[in-house]
């Protein structure tokens, strides 16, 4: 069931697909400005962050986002660069992945071995929190026509918003899959994790909070809050669809880009998985025409991939070596 254990190796068309996903994002964040703001000022906002973190919201004179935004992604950045730019980065992800299907493997379990290095660990743990930030910038630029607002901060702590959801059918039916794949996870599948250059079980175990917590705050910013919303508006105010139908359109729509989007390496979602979780998600964010629900819709995915890499975590075998490295914690430079 879980749609990280299906492994699909990186391909031309899954490059293509992810240039087609940035371009596309470019002209709807870039349209779509236009057509609610038509400011070309939040438009400069929106492309400078991409360029400088932190500029963009200087500009549009969100001086603390400015500073906890943008300085967050520097920090990220640098990090990100330190360990990719080592000797030890693993670059291709069968270096690190290696998957047997359960029919071809000795224990009759789908079985998969895992090899990290410190450095490689860093660059992913950072590159993710560097790009979710990025998305959770654009998208409270986009929805908010670049105006100052606490809004954004509140929903970056959506996942503790029980609140707001704990009567909601829709949220606690993911986290029922989600209990049953922990405890039959051992019964189906296999994980070995072979740690080096100083890698231990703590620090994936430290890290993996706030690296898919950050996961489901950013791409659900990104393909509901901005991707969908905008495929809704367009449909009905421009092509003159029934509200009815453009909710049902810009769903599936958002939903083929997020599949679109994964590629099904080591245990993140392949194409049709994403594109069934991205449907869920798109009715529980649109749940009816005049209602928008993006809270309960990063609640779910953060808790889906937090659970889903922890029951991993807790099943898995590990294999340390002890050679401890050293990252300088922060080093000032321009890598944009």
């Amino acid at each position: 069931m879980p749609f990280h254990m299906s492994e699909i190796k990186n391909s031309v068309i899954h490059r293509i697909l992810i240039l087609v996903l940035l371009i596309l994002f470019c002209v709807l964040f870039f349209t779509s400005s236009t057509l609610a703001m038509n400011r070309l000022g939040c438009l400069g906002a929106g492309l400078t962050e991409y360029f400088v973190p932190g500029l963009g919201y200087a500009l549009a004179r969100q001086w603390d986002k400015a500073i906890v935004m943008g300085g967050a992604r520097w920090i990220a950045a640098e990090r990100y660069y330190q360990a990719r730019d080592s000797g030890y980065y693993q670059g291709n992800a069968d270096d690190i992945y290696t998957h047997v299907e359960s029919e071809d493997s000795e224990s009759g379990k789908s079985e998969t071995t895992v090899r990290l290095t410190k450095e490689t660990w860093e660059a992913h743990y950072y590159g993710n929190l560097y790009g979710n930030l990025l998305f959770t910038t654009w998208g409270d630029l986009y929805q908010n026509s670049c105006g100052s607002n606490t809004e954004t901060y509140s929903l970056m702590l959506s996942p503790f918003r029980l609140d707001h959801f704990y009567k909601k059918w829709q949220f606690w039916v993911p986290i029922t899959v989600l209990m049953w794949n922990h405890a039959l996870f051992s019964e189906y599948s296999k994980v070995e994790y072979r740690l080096e250059r100083g890698l231990t079980r703590e620090d994936l175990n430290r890290d993996a909070f706030p690296q898919y917590y950050m996961v489901g705050v950013g791409e659900e910013m990104l393909f509901r809050g901005i991707i969908q919303h905008y495929f809704f508006t367009l449909l009905k105010d421009m092509w003159g669809l029934s509200p009815n139908a453009s909710r049902h359109a810009s769903i599936y729509s958002a939903s083929a880009i997020f599949a679109a989007a994964h590629s099904g390496e080591g245990f993140t979602a392949n194409p049709l998985g994403a594109f069934i979780f991205g449907v869920y998600e798109g009715y529980v964010y649109h749940p009816s025409v005049e209602e928008f629900d993006l809270i309960t819709a990063i609640a779910i995915h953060a808790w889906w991939d937090i659970l889903i890499m922890y029951t991993i975590l807790s099943h898995a075998d590990f294999h340390e070596s002890q050679s401890d490295v050293y990252i300088p914690l922060f080093k000032v430079g321009f890598r944009f």
